[in-house]
């Protein structure tokens, strides 16, 4: 080594100088102003032409901060360099090393001019490196000069690693600052979303953070219904649903950000590229997909970075969860309007029903009703219209809840109205029919069957307007009822009806029932059925009114046990005593 060409010794070890240095290293905590007085008050004294600094970025692994000289494009910026240099080291002397990234801090030495290597130690630890190029003299580093350089080198280590710990700290409090904003900010616009219940302003507030925050004009958000993602707000331009596509969206679990790295593979990827969307978010509810919230690309170019992800996600999560809260407050207010509108229907459909039925001589009338969870139609009456003439009738009104309920008061009305007029039964149903007709709508109408029991000659005169046939049981035979016409309420003049009388003899009875009883479910979804109705009708008709009444009751009860009862179960029987 040339030692004749150096600083003056009084220039290179005036302590005086370098705590000085070390005094305005120290007083700064900006990392770039530390590095770049290091590299420019050595080149100044020695006269170097280039220089770089290497900092450790986490554990071995060291990054240019700094250069002098030469450009970012000649040197790689990051080396892995597992080792704990401490003094001067010659560039030259990397040569010989088996370590692949020492290798390539060779090369990159070589090819930029550096010759010399400096660590800055702390603490007996390498926290980072400072590499010289050539002087312009050519001449080789001196003795003194290589102390002076360490000793600069030595002096910057501290100044660096508080810079580093500085830095670091200042970046974890932004980073801490933007969190606790977007804490801030999510919570308002939960708290926003969730004072609301409806479905219109969440998704408003939704698209004014998204173009308010992160500057996205154009986004869709699907929600799940019915196993298929449905779309409840498009700002996509021309958009058409393609089921195919919006079924397999409900299978999406994880963030999908179409960009260079990641293009569409999948149909389904393709289909949402196709419609401008970059990024892809799932809205999780209790760690299941209920929605899914597709943006476009955001105004002016920007990138969608981590952060961003992340509080959309949580935006499209607290988003799901006040759509999710407002359709179950729907479907709250929903039920509890049908309960209250079945609880009406109910009360009307009882209240029509006879309280008590009347009891004649030599006869037995028994009845029941039995209302299933939903209202129906059924109806039955008993009704003396003179001293000897007593009018059964039993129907069923189509449909449900409260519009049946009032049809049935609407059947209920005229037959009393027309009942006393003592009209043939035939003429008597043609005019109940065009009442019906009248004051229903063509998907309403009604079974209806009725008759007269005569109290003195036992006879029984009826019309059945499609009706289940009730059963005449004599003896042991079983006679299905079935004379009449069409339905109440199909058409305003239907062919005429027909009646027809039976004669009762003593023990006779009159079996009429509504669909509820022979269309009763098992919990294997058998029907009671017709035939095991009459088997049983045929076994017990030496029996009571009431008996057989009960008999069969219990008998539905048994074979549908463990099923829900679909229907009422609606019994009128008539029995002739003596």
């Amino acid at each position: 080594m040339n030692k004749n060409l150096s600083l003056p010794r009084d220039a290179i070890s005036d302590s005086g100088a370098l705590l000085e240095l070390s005094n305005v290293l120290n007083a700064s905590v900006d990392l770039d102003f530390i590095l770049g007085n290091v590299l420019l008050t050595a080149m100044g004294k020695l006269m170097i032409t280039k220089g770089v600094v290497l900092v450790e970025s986490s554990e071995w692994e060291f990054q240019i901060r700094s250069l002098k000289g030469m450009h970012t494009t000649q040197f790689d910026t990051t080396f892995r360099l597992a080792v704990d240099w401490k003094h001067y080291l010659p560039t030259d002397t990397l040569a010989g090393d088996s370590m692949a990234d020492i290798q390539t801090l060779y090369k990159c030495c070589l090819s930029c001019g550096v010759v010399a290597l400096i660590p800055m130690v702390l603490n007996e630890r390498m926290v980072g490196l400072v590499g010289f190029g050539s002087k312009i003299s050519h001449e080789s580093y001196s003795t003194a000069e290589i102390t002076f350089l360490e000793s600069l080198a030595a002096i910057a280590a501290s100044a660096v690693k508080n810079a580093i710990v500085i830095d670091k700290l200042t970046n974890a409090n932004r980073n801490l600052d933007g969190k606790l904003q977007e804490m801030n900010t999510l919570f308002e616009l939960s708290r926003e979303m969730n004072t609301t219940f409806d479905e219109g302003r969440i998704l408003r507030i939704l698209s004014y953070a998204l173009m308010g925050q992160l500057r996205v004009a154009r986004y869709a958000v699907f929600t799940l219904r019915n196993k298929s993602m449905k779309p409840v707000l498009v700002k996509l331009g021309t958009f058409k649903e393609k089921k195919r596509y919006q079924e397999q969206m409900s299978a999406l679990s994880e963030i999908v950000h179409f960009s260079e790295m990641r293009i569409p593979k999948t149909g389904l990827e393709q289909w949402l590229s196709s419609l401008g969307v970059s990024l892809v978010i799932p809205m999780l509810s209790q760690h299941q997909t209920k929605g899914i919230l597709c943006l476009g690309t955001r105004l002016g170019g920007a990138v969608y970075e981590n952060l961003d992800i992340d509080y959309l996600s949580a935006l499209a999560n607290i988003t799901i969860s006040a759509l999710e809260n407002a359709r179950l407050m729907k479907e709250t207010i929903e039920k509890q309007r049908l309960e209250k509108e079945l609880d009406l229907a109910r009360t009307i459909q009882k209240g029509l029903l006879p309280r008590a039925i009347p009891e004649f001589e030599n006869y037995e009338i028994a009845a029941t009703n039995e209302s299933s969870q939903q209202v129906g139609g059924d109806y039955y009456d008993v009704i003396r219209i003179s001293p000897d003439e007593v009018v059964i009738a039993i129907g069923d009104v189509s449909g449900k809840g409260i519009p049946a309920a009032l049809l049935m008061a609407n059947v209920q009305a005229a037959l009393r109205t027309i009942a006393p007029l003592r009209l043939p039964l035939a003429e008597a149903t043609e005019r109940i029919n065009s009442i019906v007709y009248s004051n229903t709508s063509a998907d309403k109408f009604i079974t209806f069957f009725w008759g007269i029991l005569h109290l003195r000659n036992h006879t029984f005169t009826y019309v059945n307007a499609g009706h289940n046939p009730p059963y005449h049981l004599s003896g042991s035979a079983v006679h299905p009822l079935s004379t009449g016409g069409m339905i109440l309420g199909i058409l305003p003049t239907p062919p005429p009806y027909e009646s027809a009388i039976i004669q009762l003899q003593k023990d006779d009875v009159i079996a009429t029932y509504t669909d509820g009883v022979n269309e009763a479910m098992s919990k294997n979804m058998r029907e009671y059925g017709d035939e095991r109705l009459i088997q049983l009708l045929g076994k017990m008709c030496a029996s009571s009114a009431t008996s057989i009444l009960e008999r069969v009751k219990k008998d539905i009860v048994d074979f549908t046990k463990g099923a829900k009862q679909s229907d009422d179960i609606t019994m009128l029987l008539v029995k002739r005593l003596q």
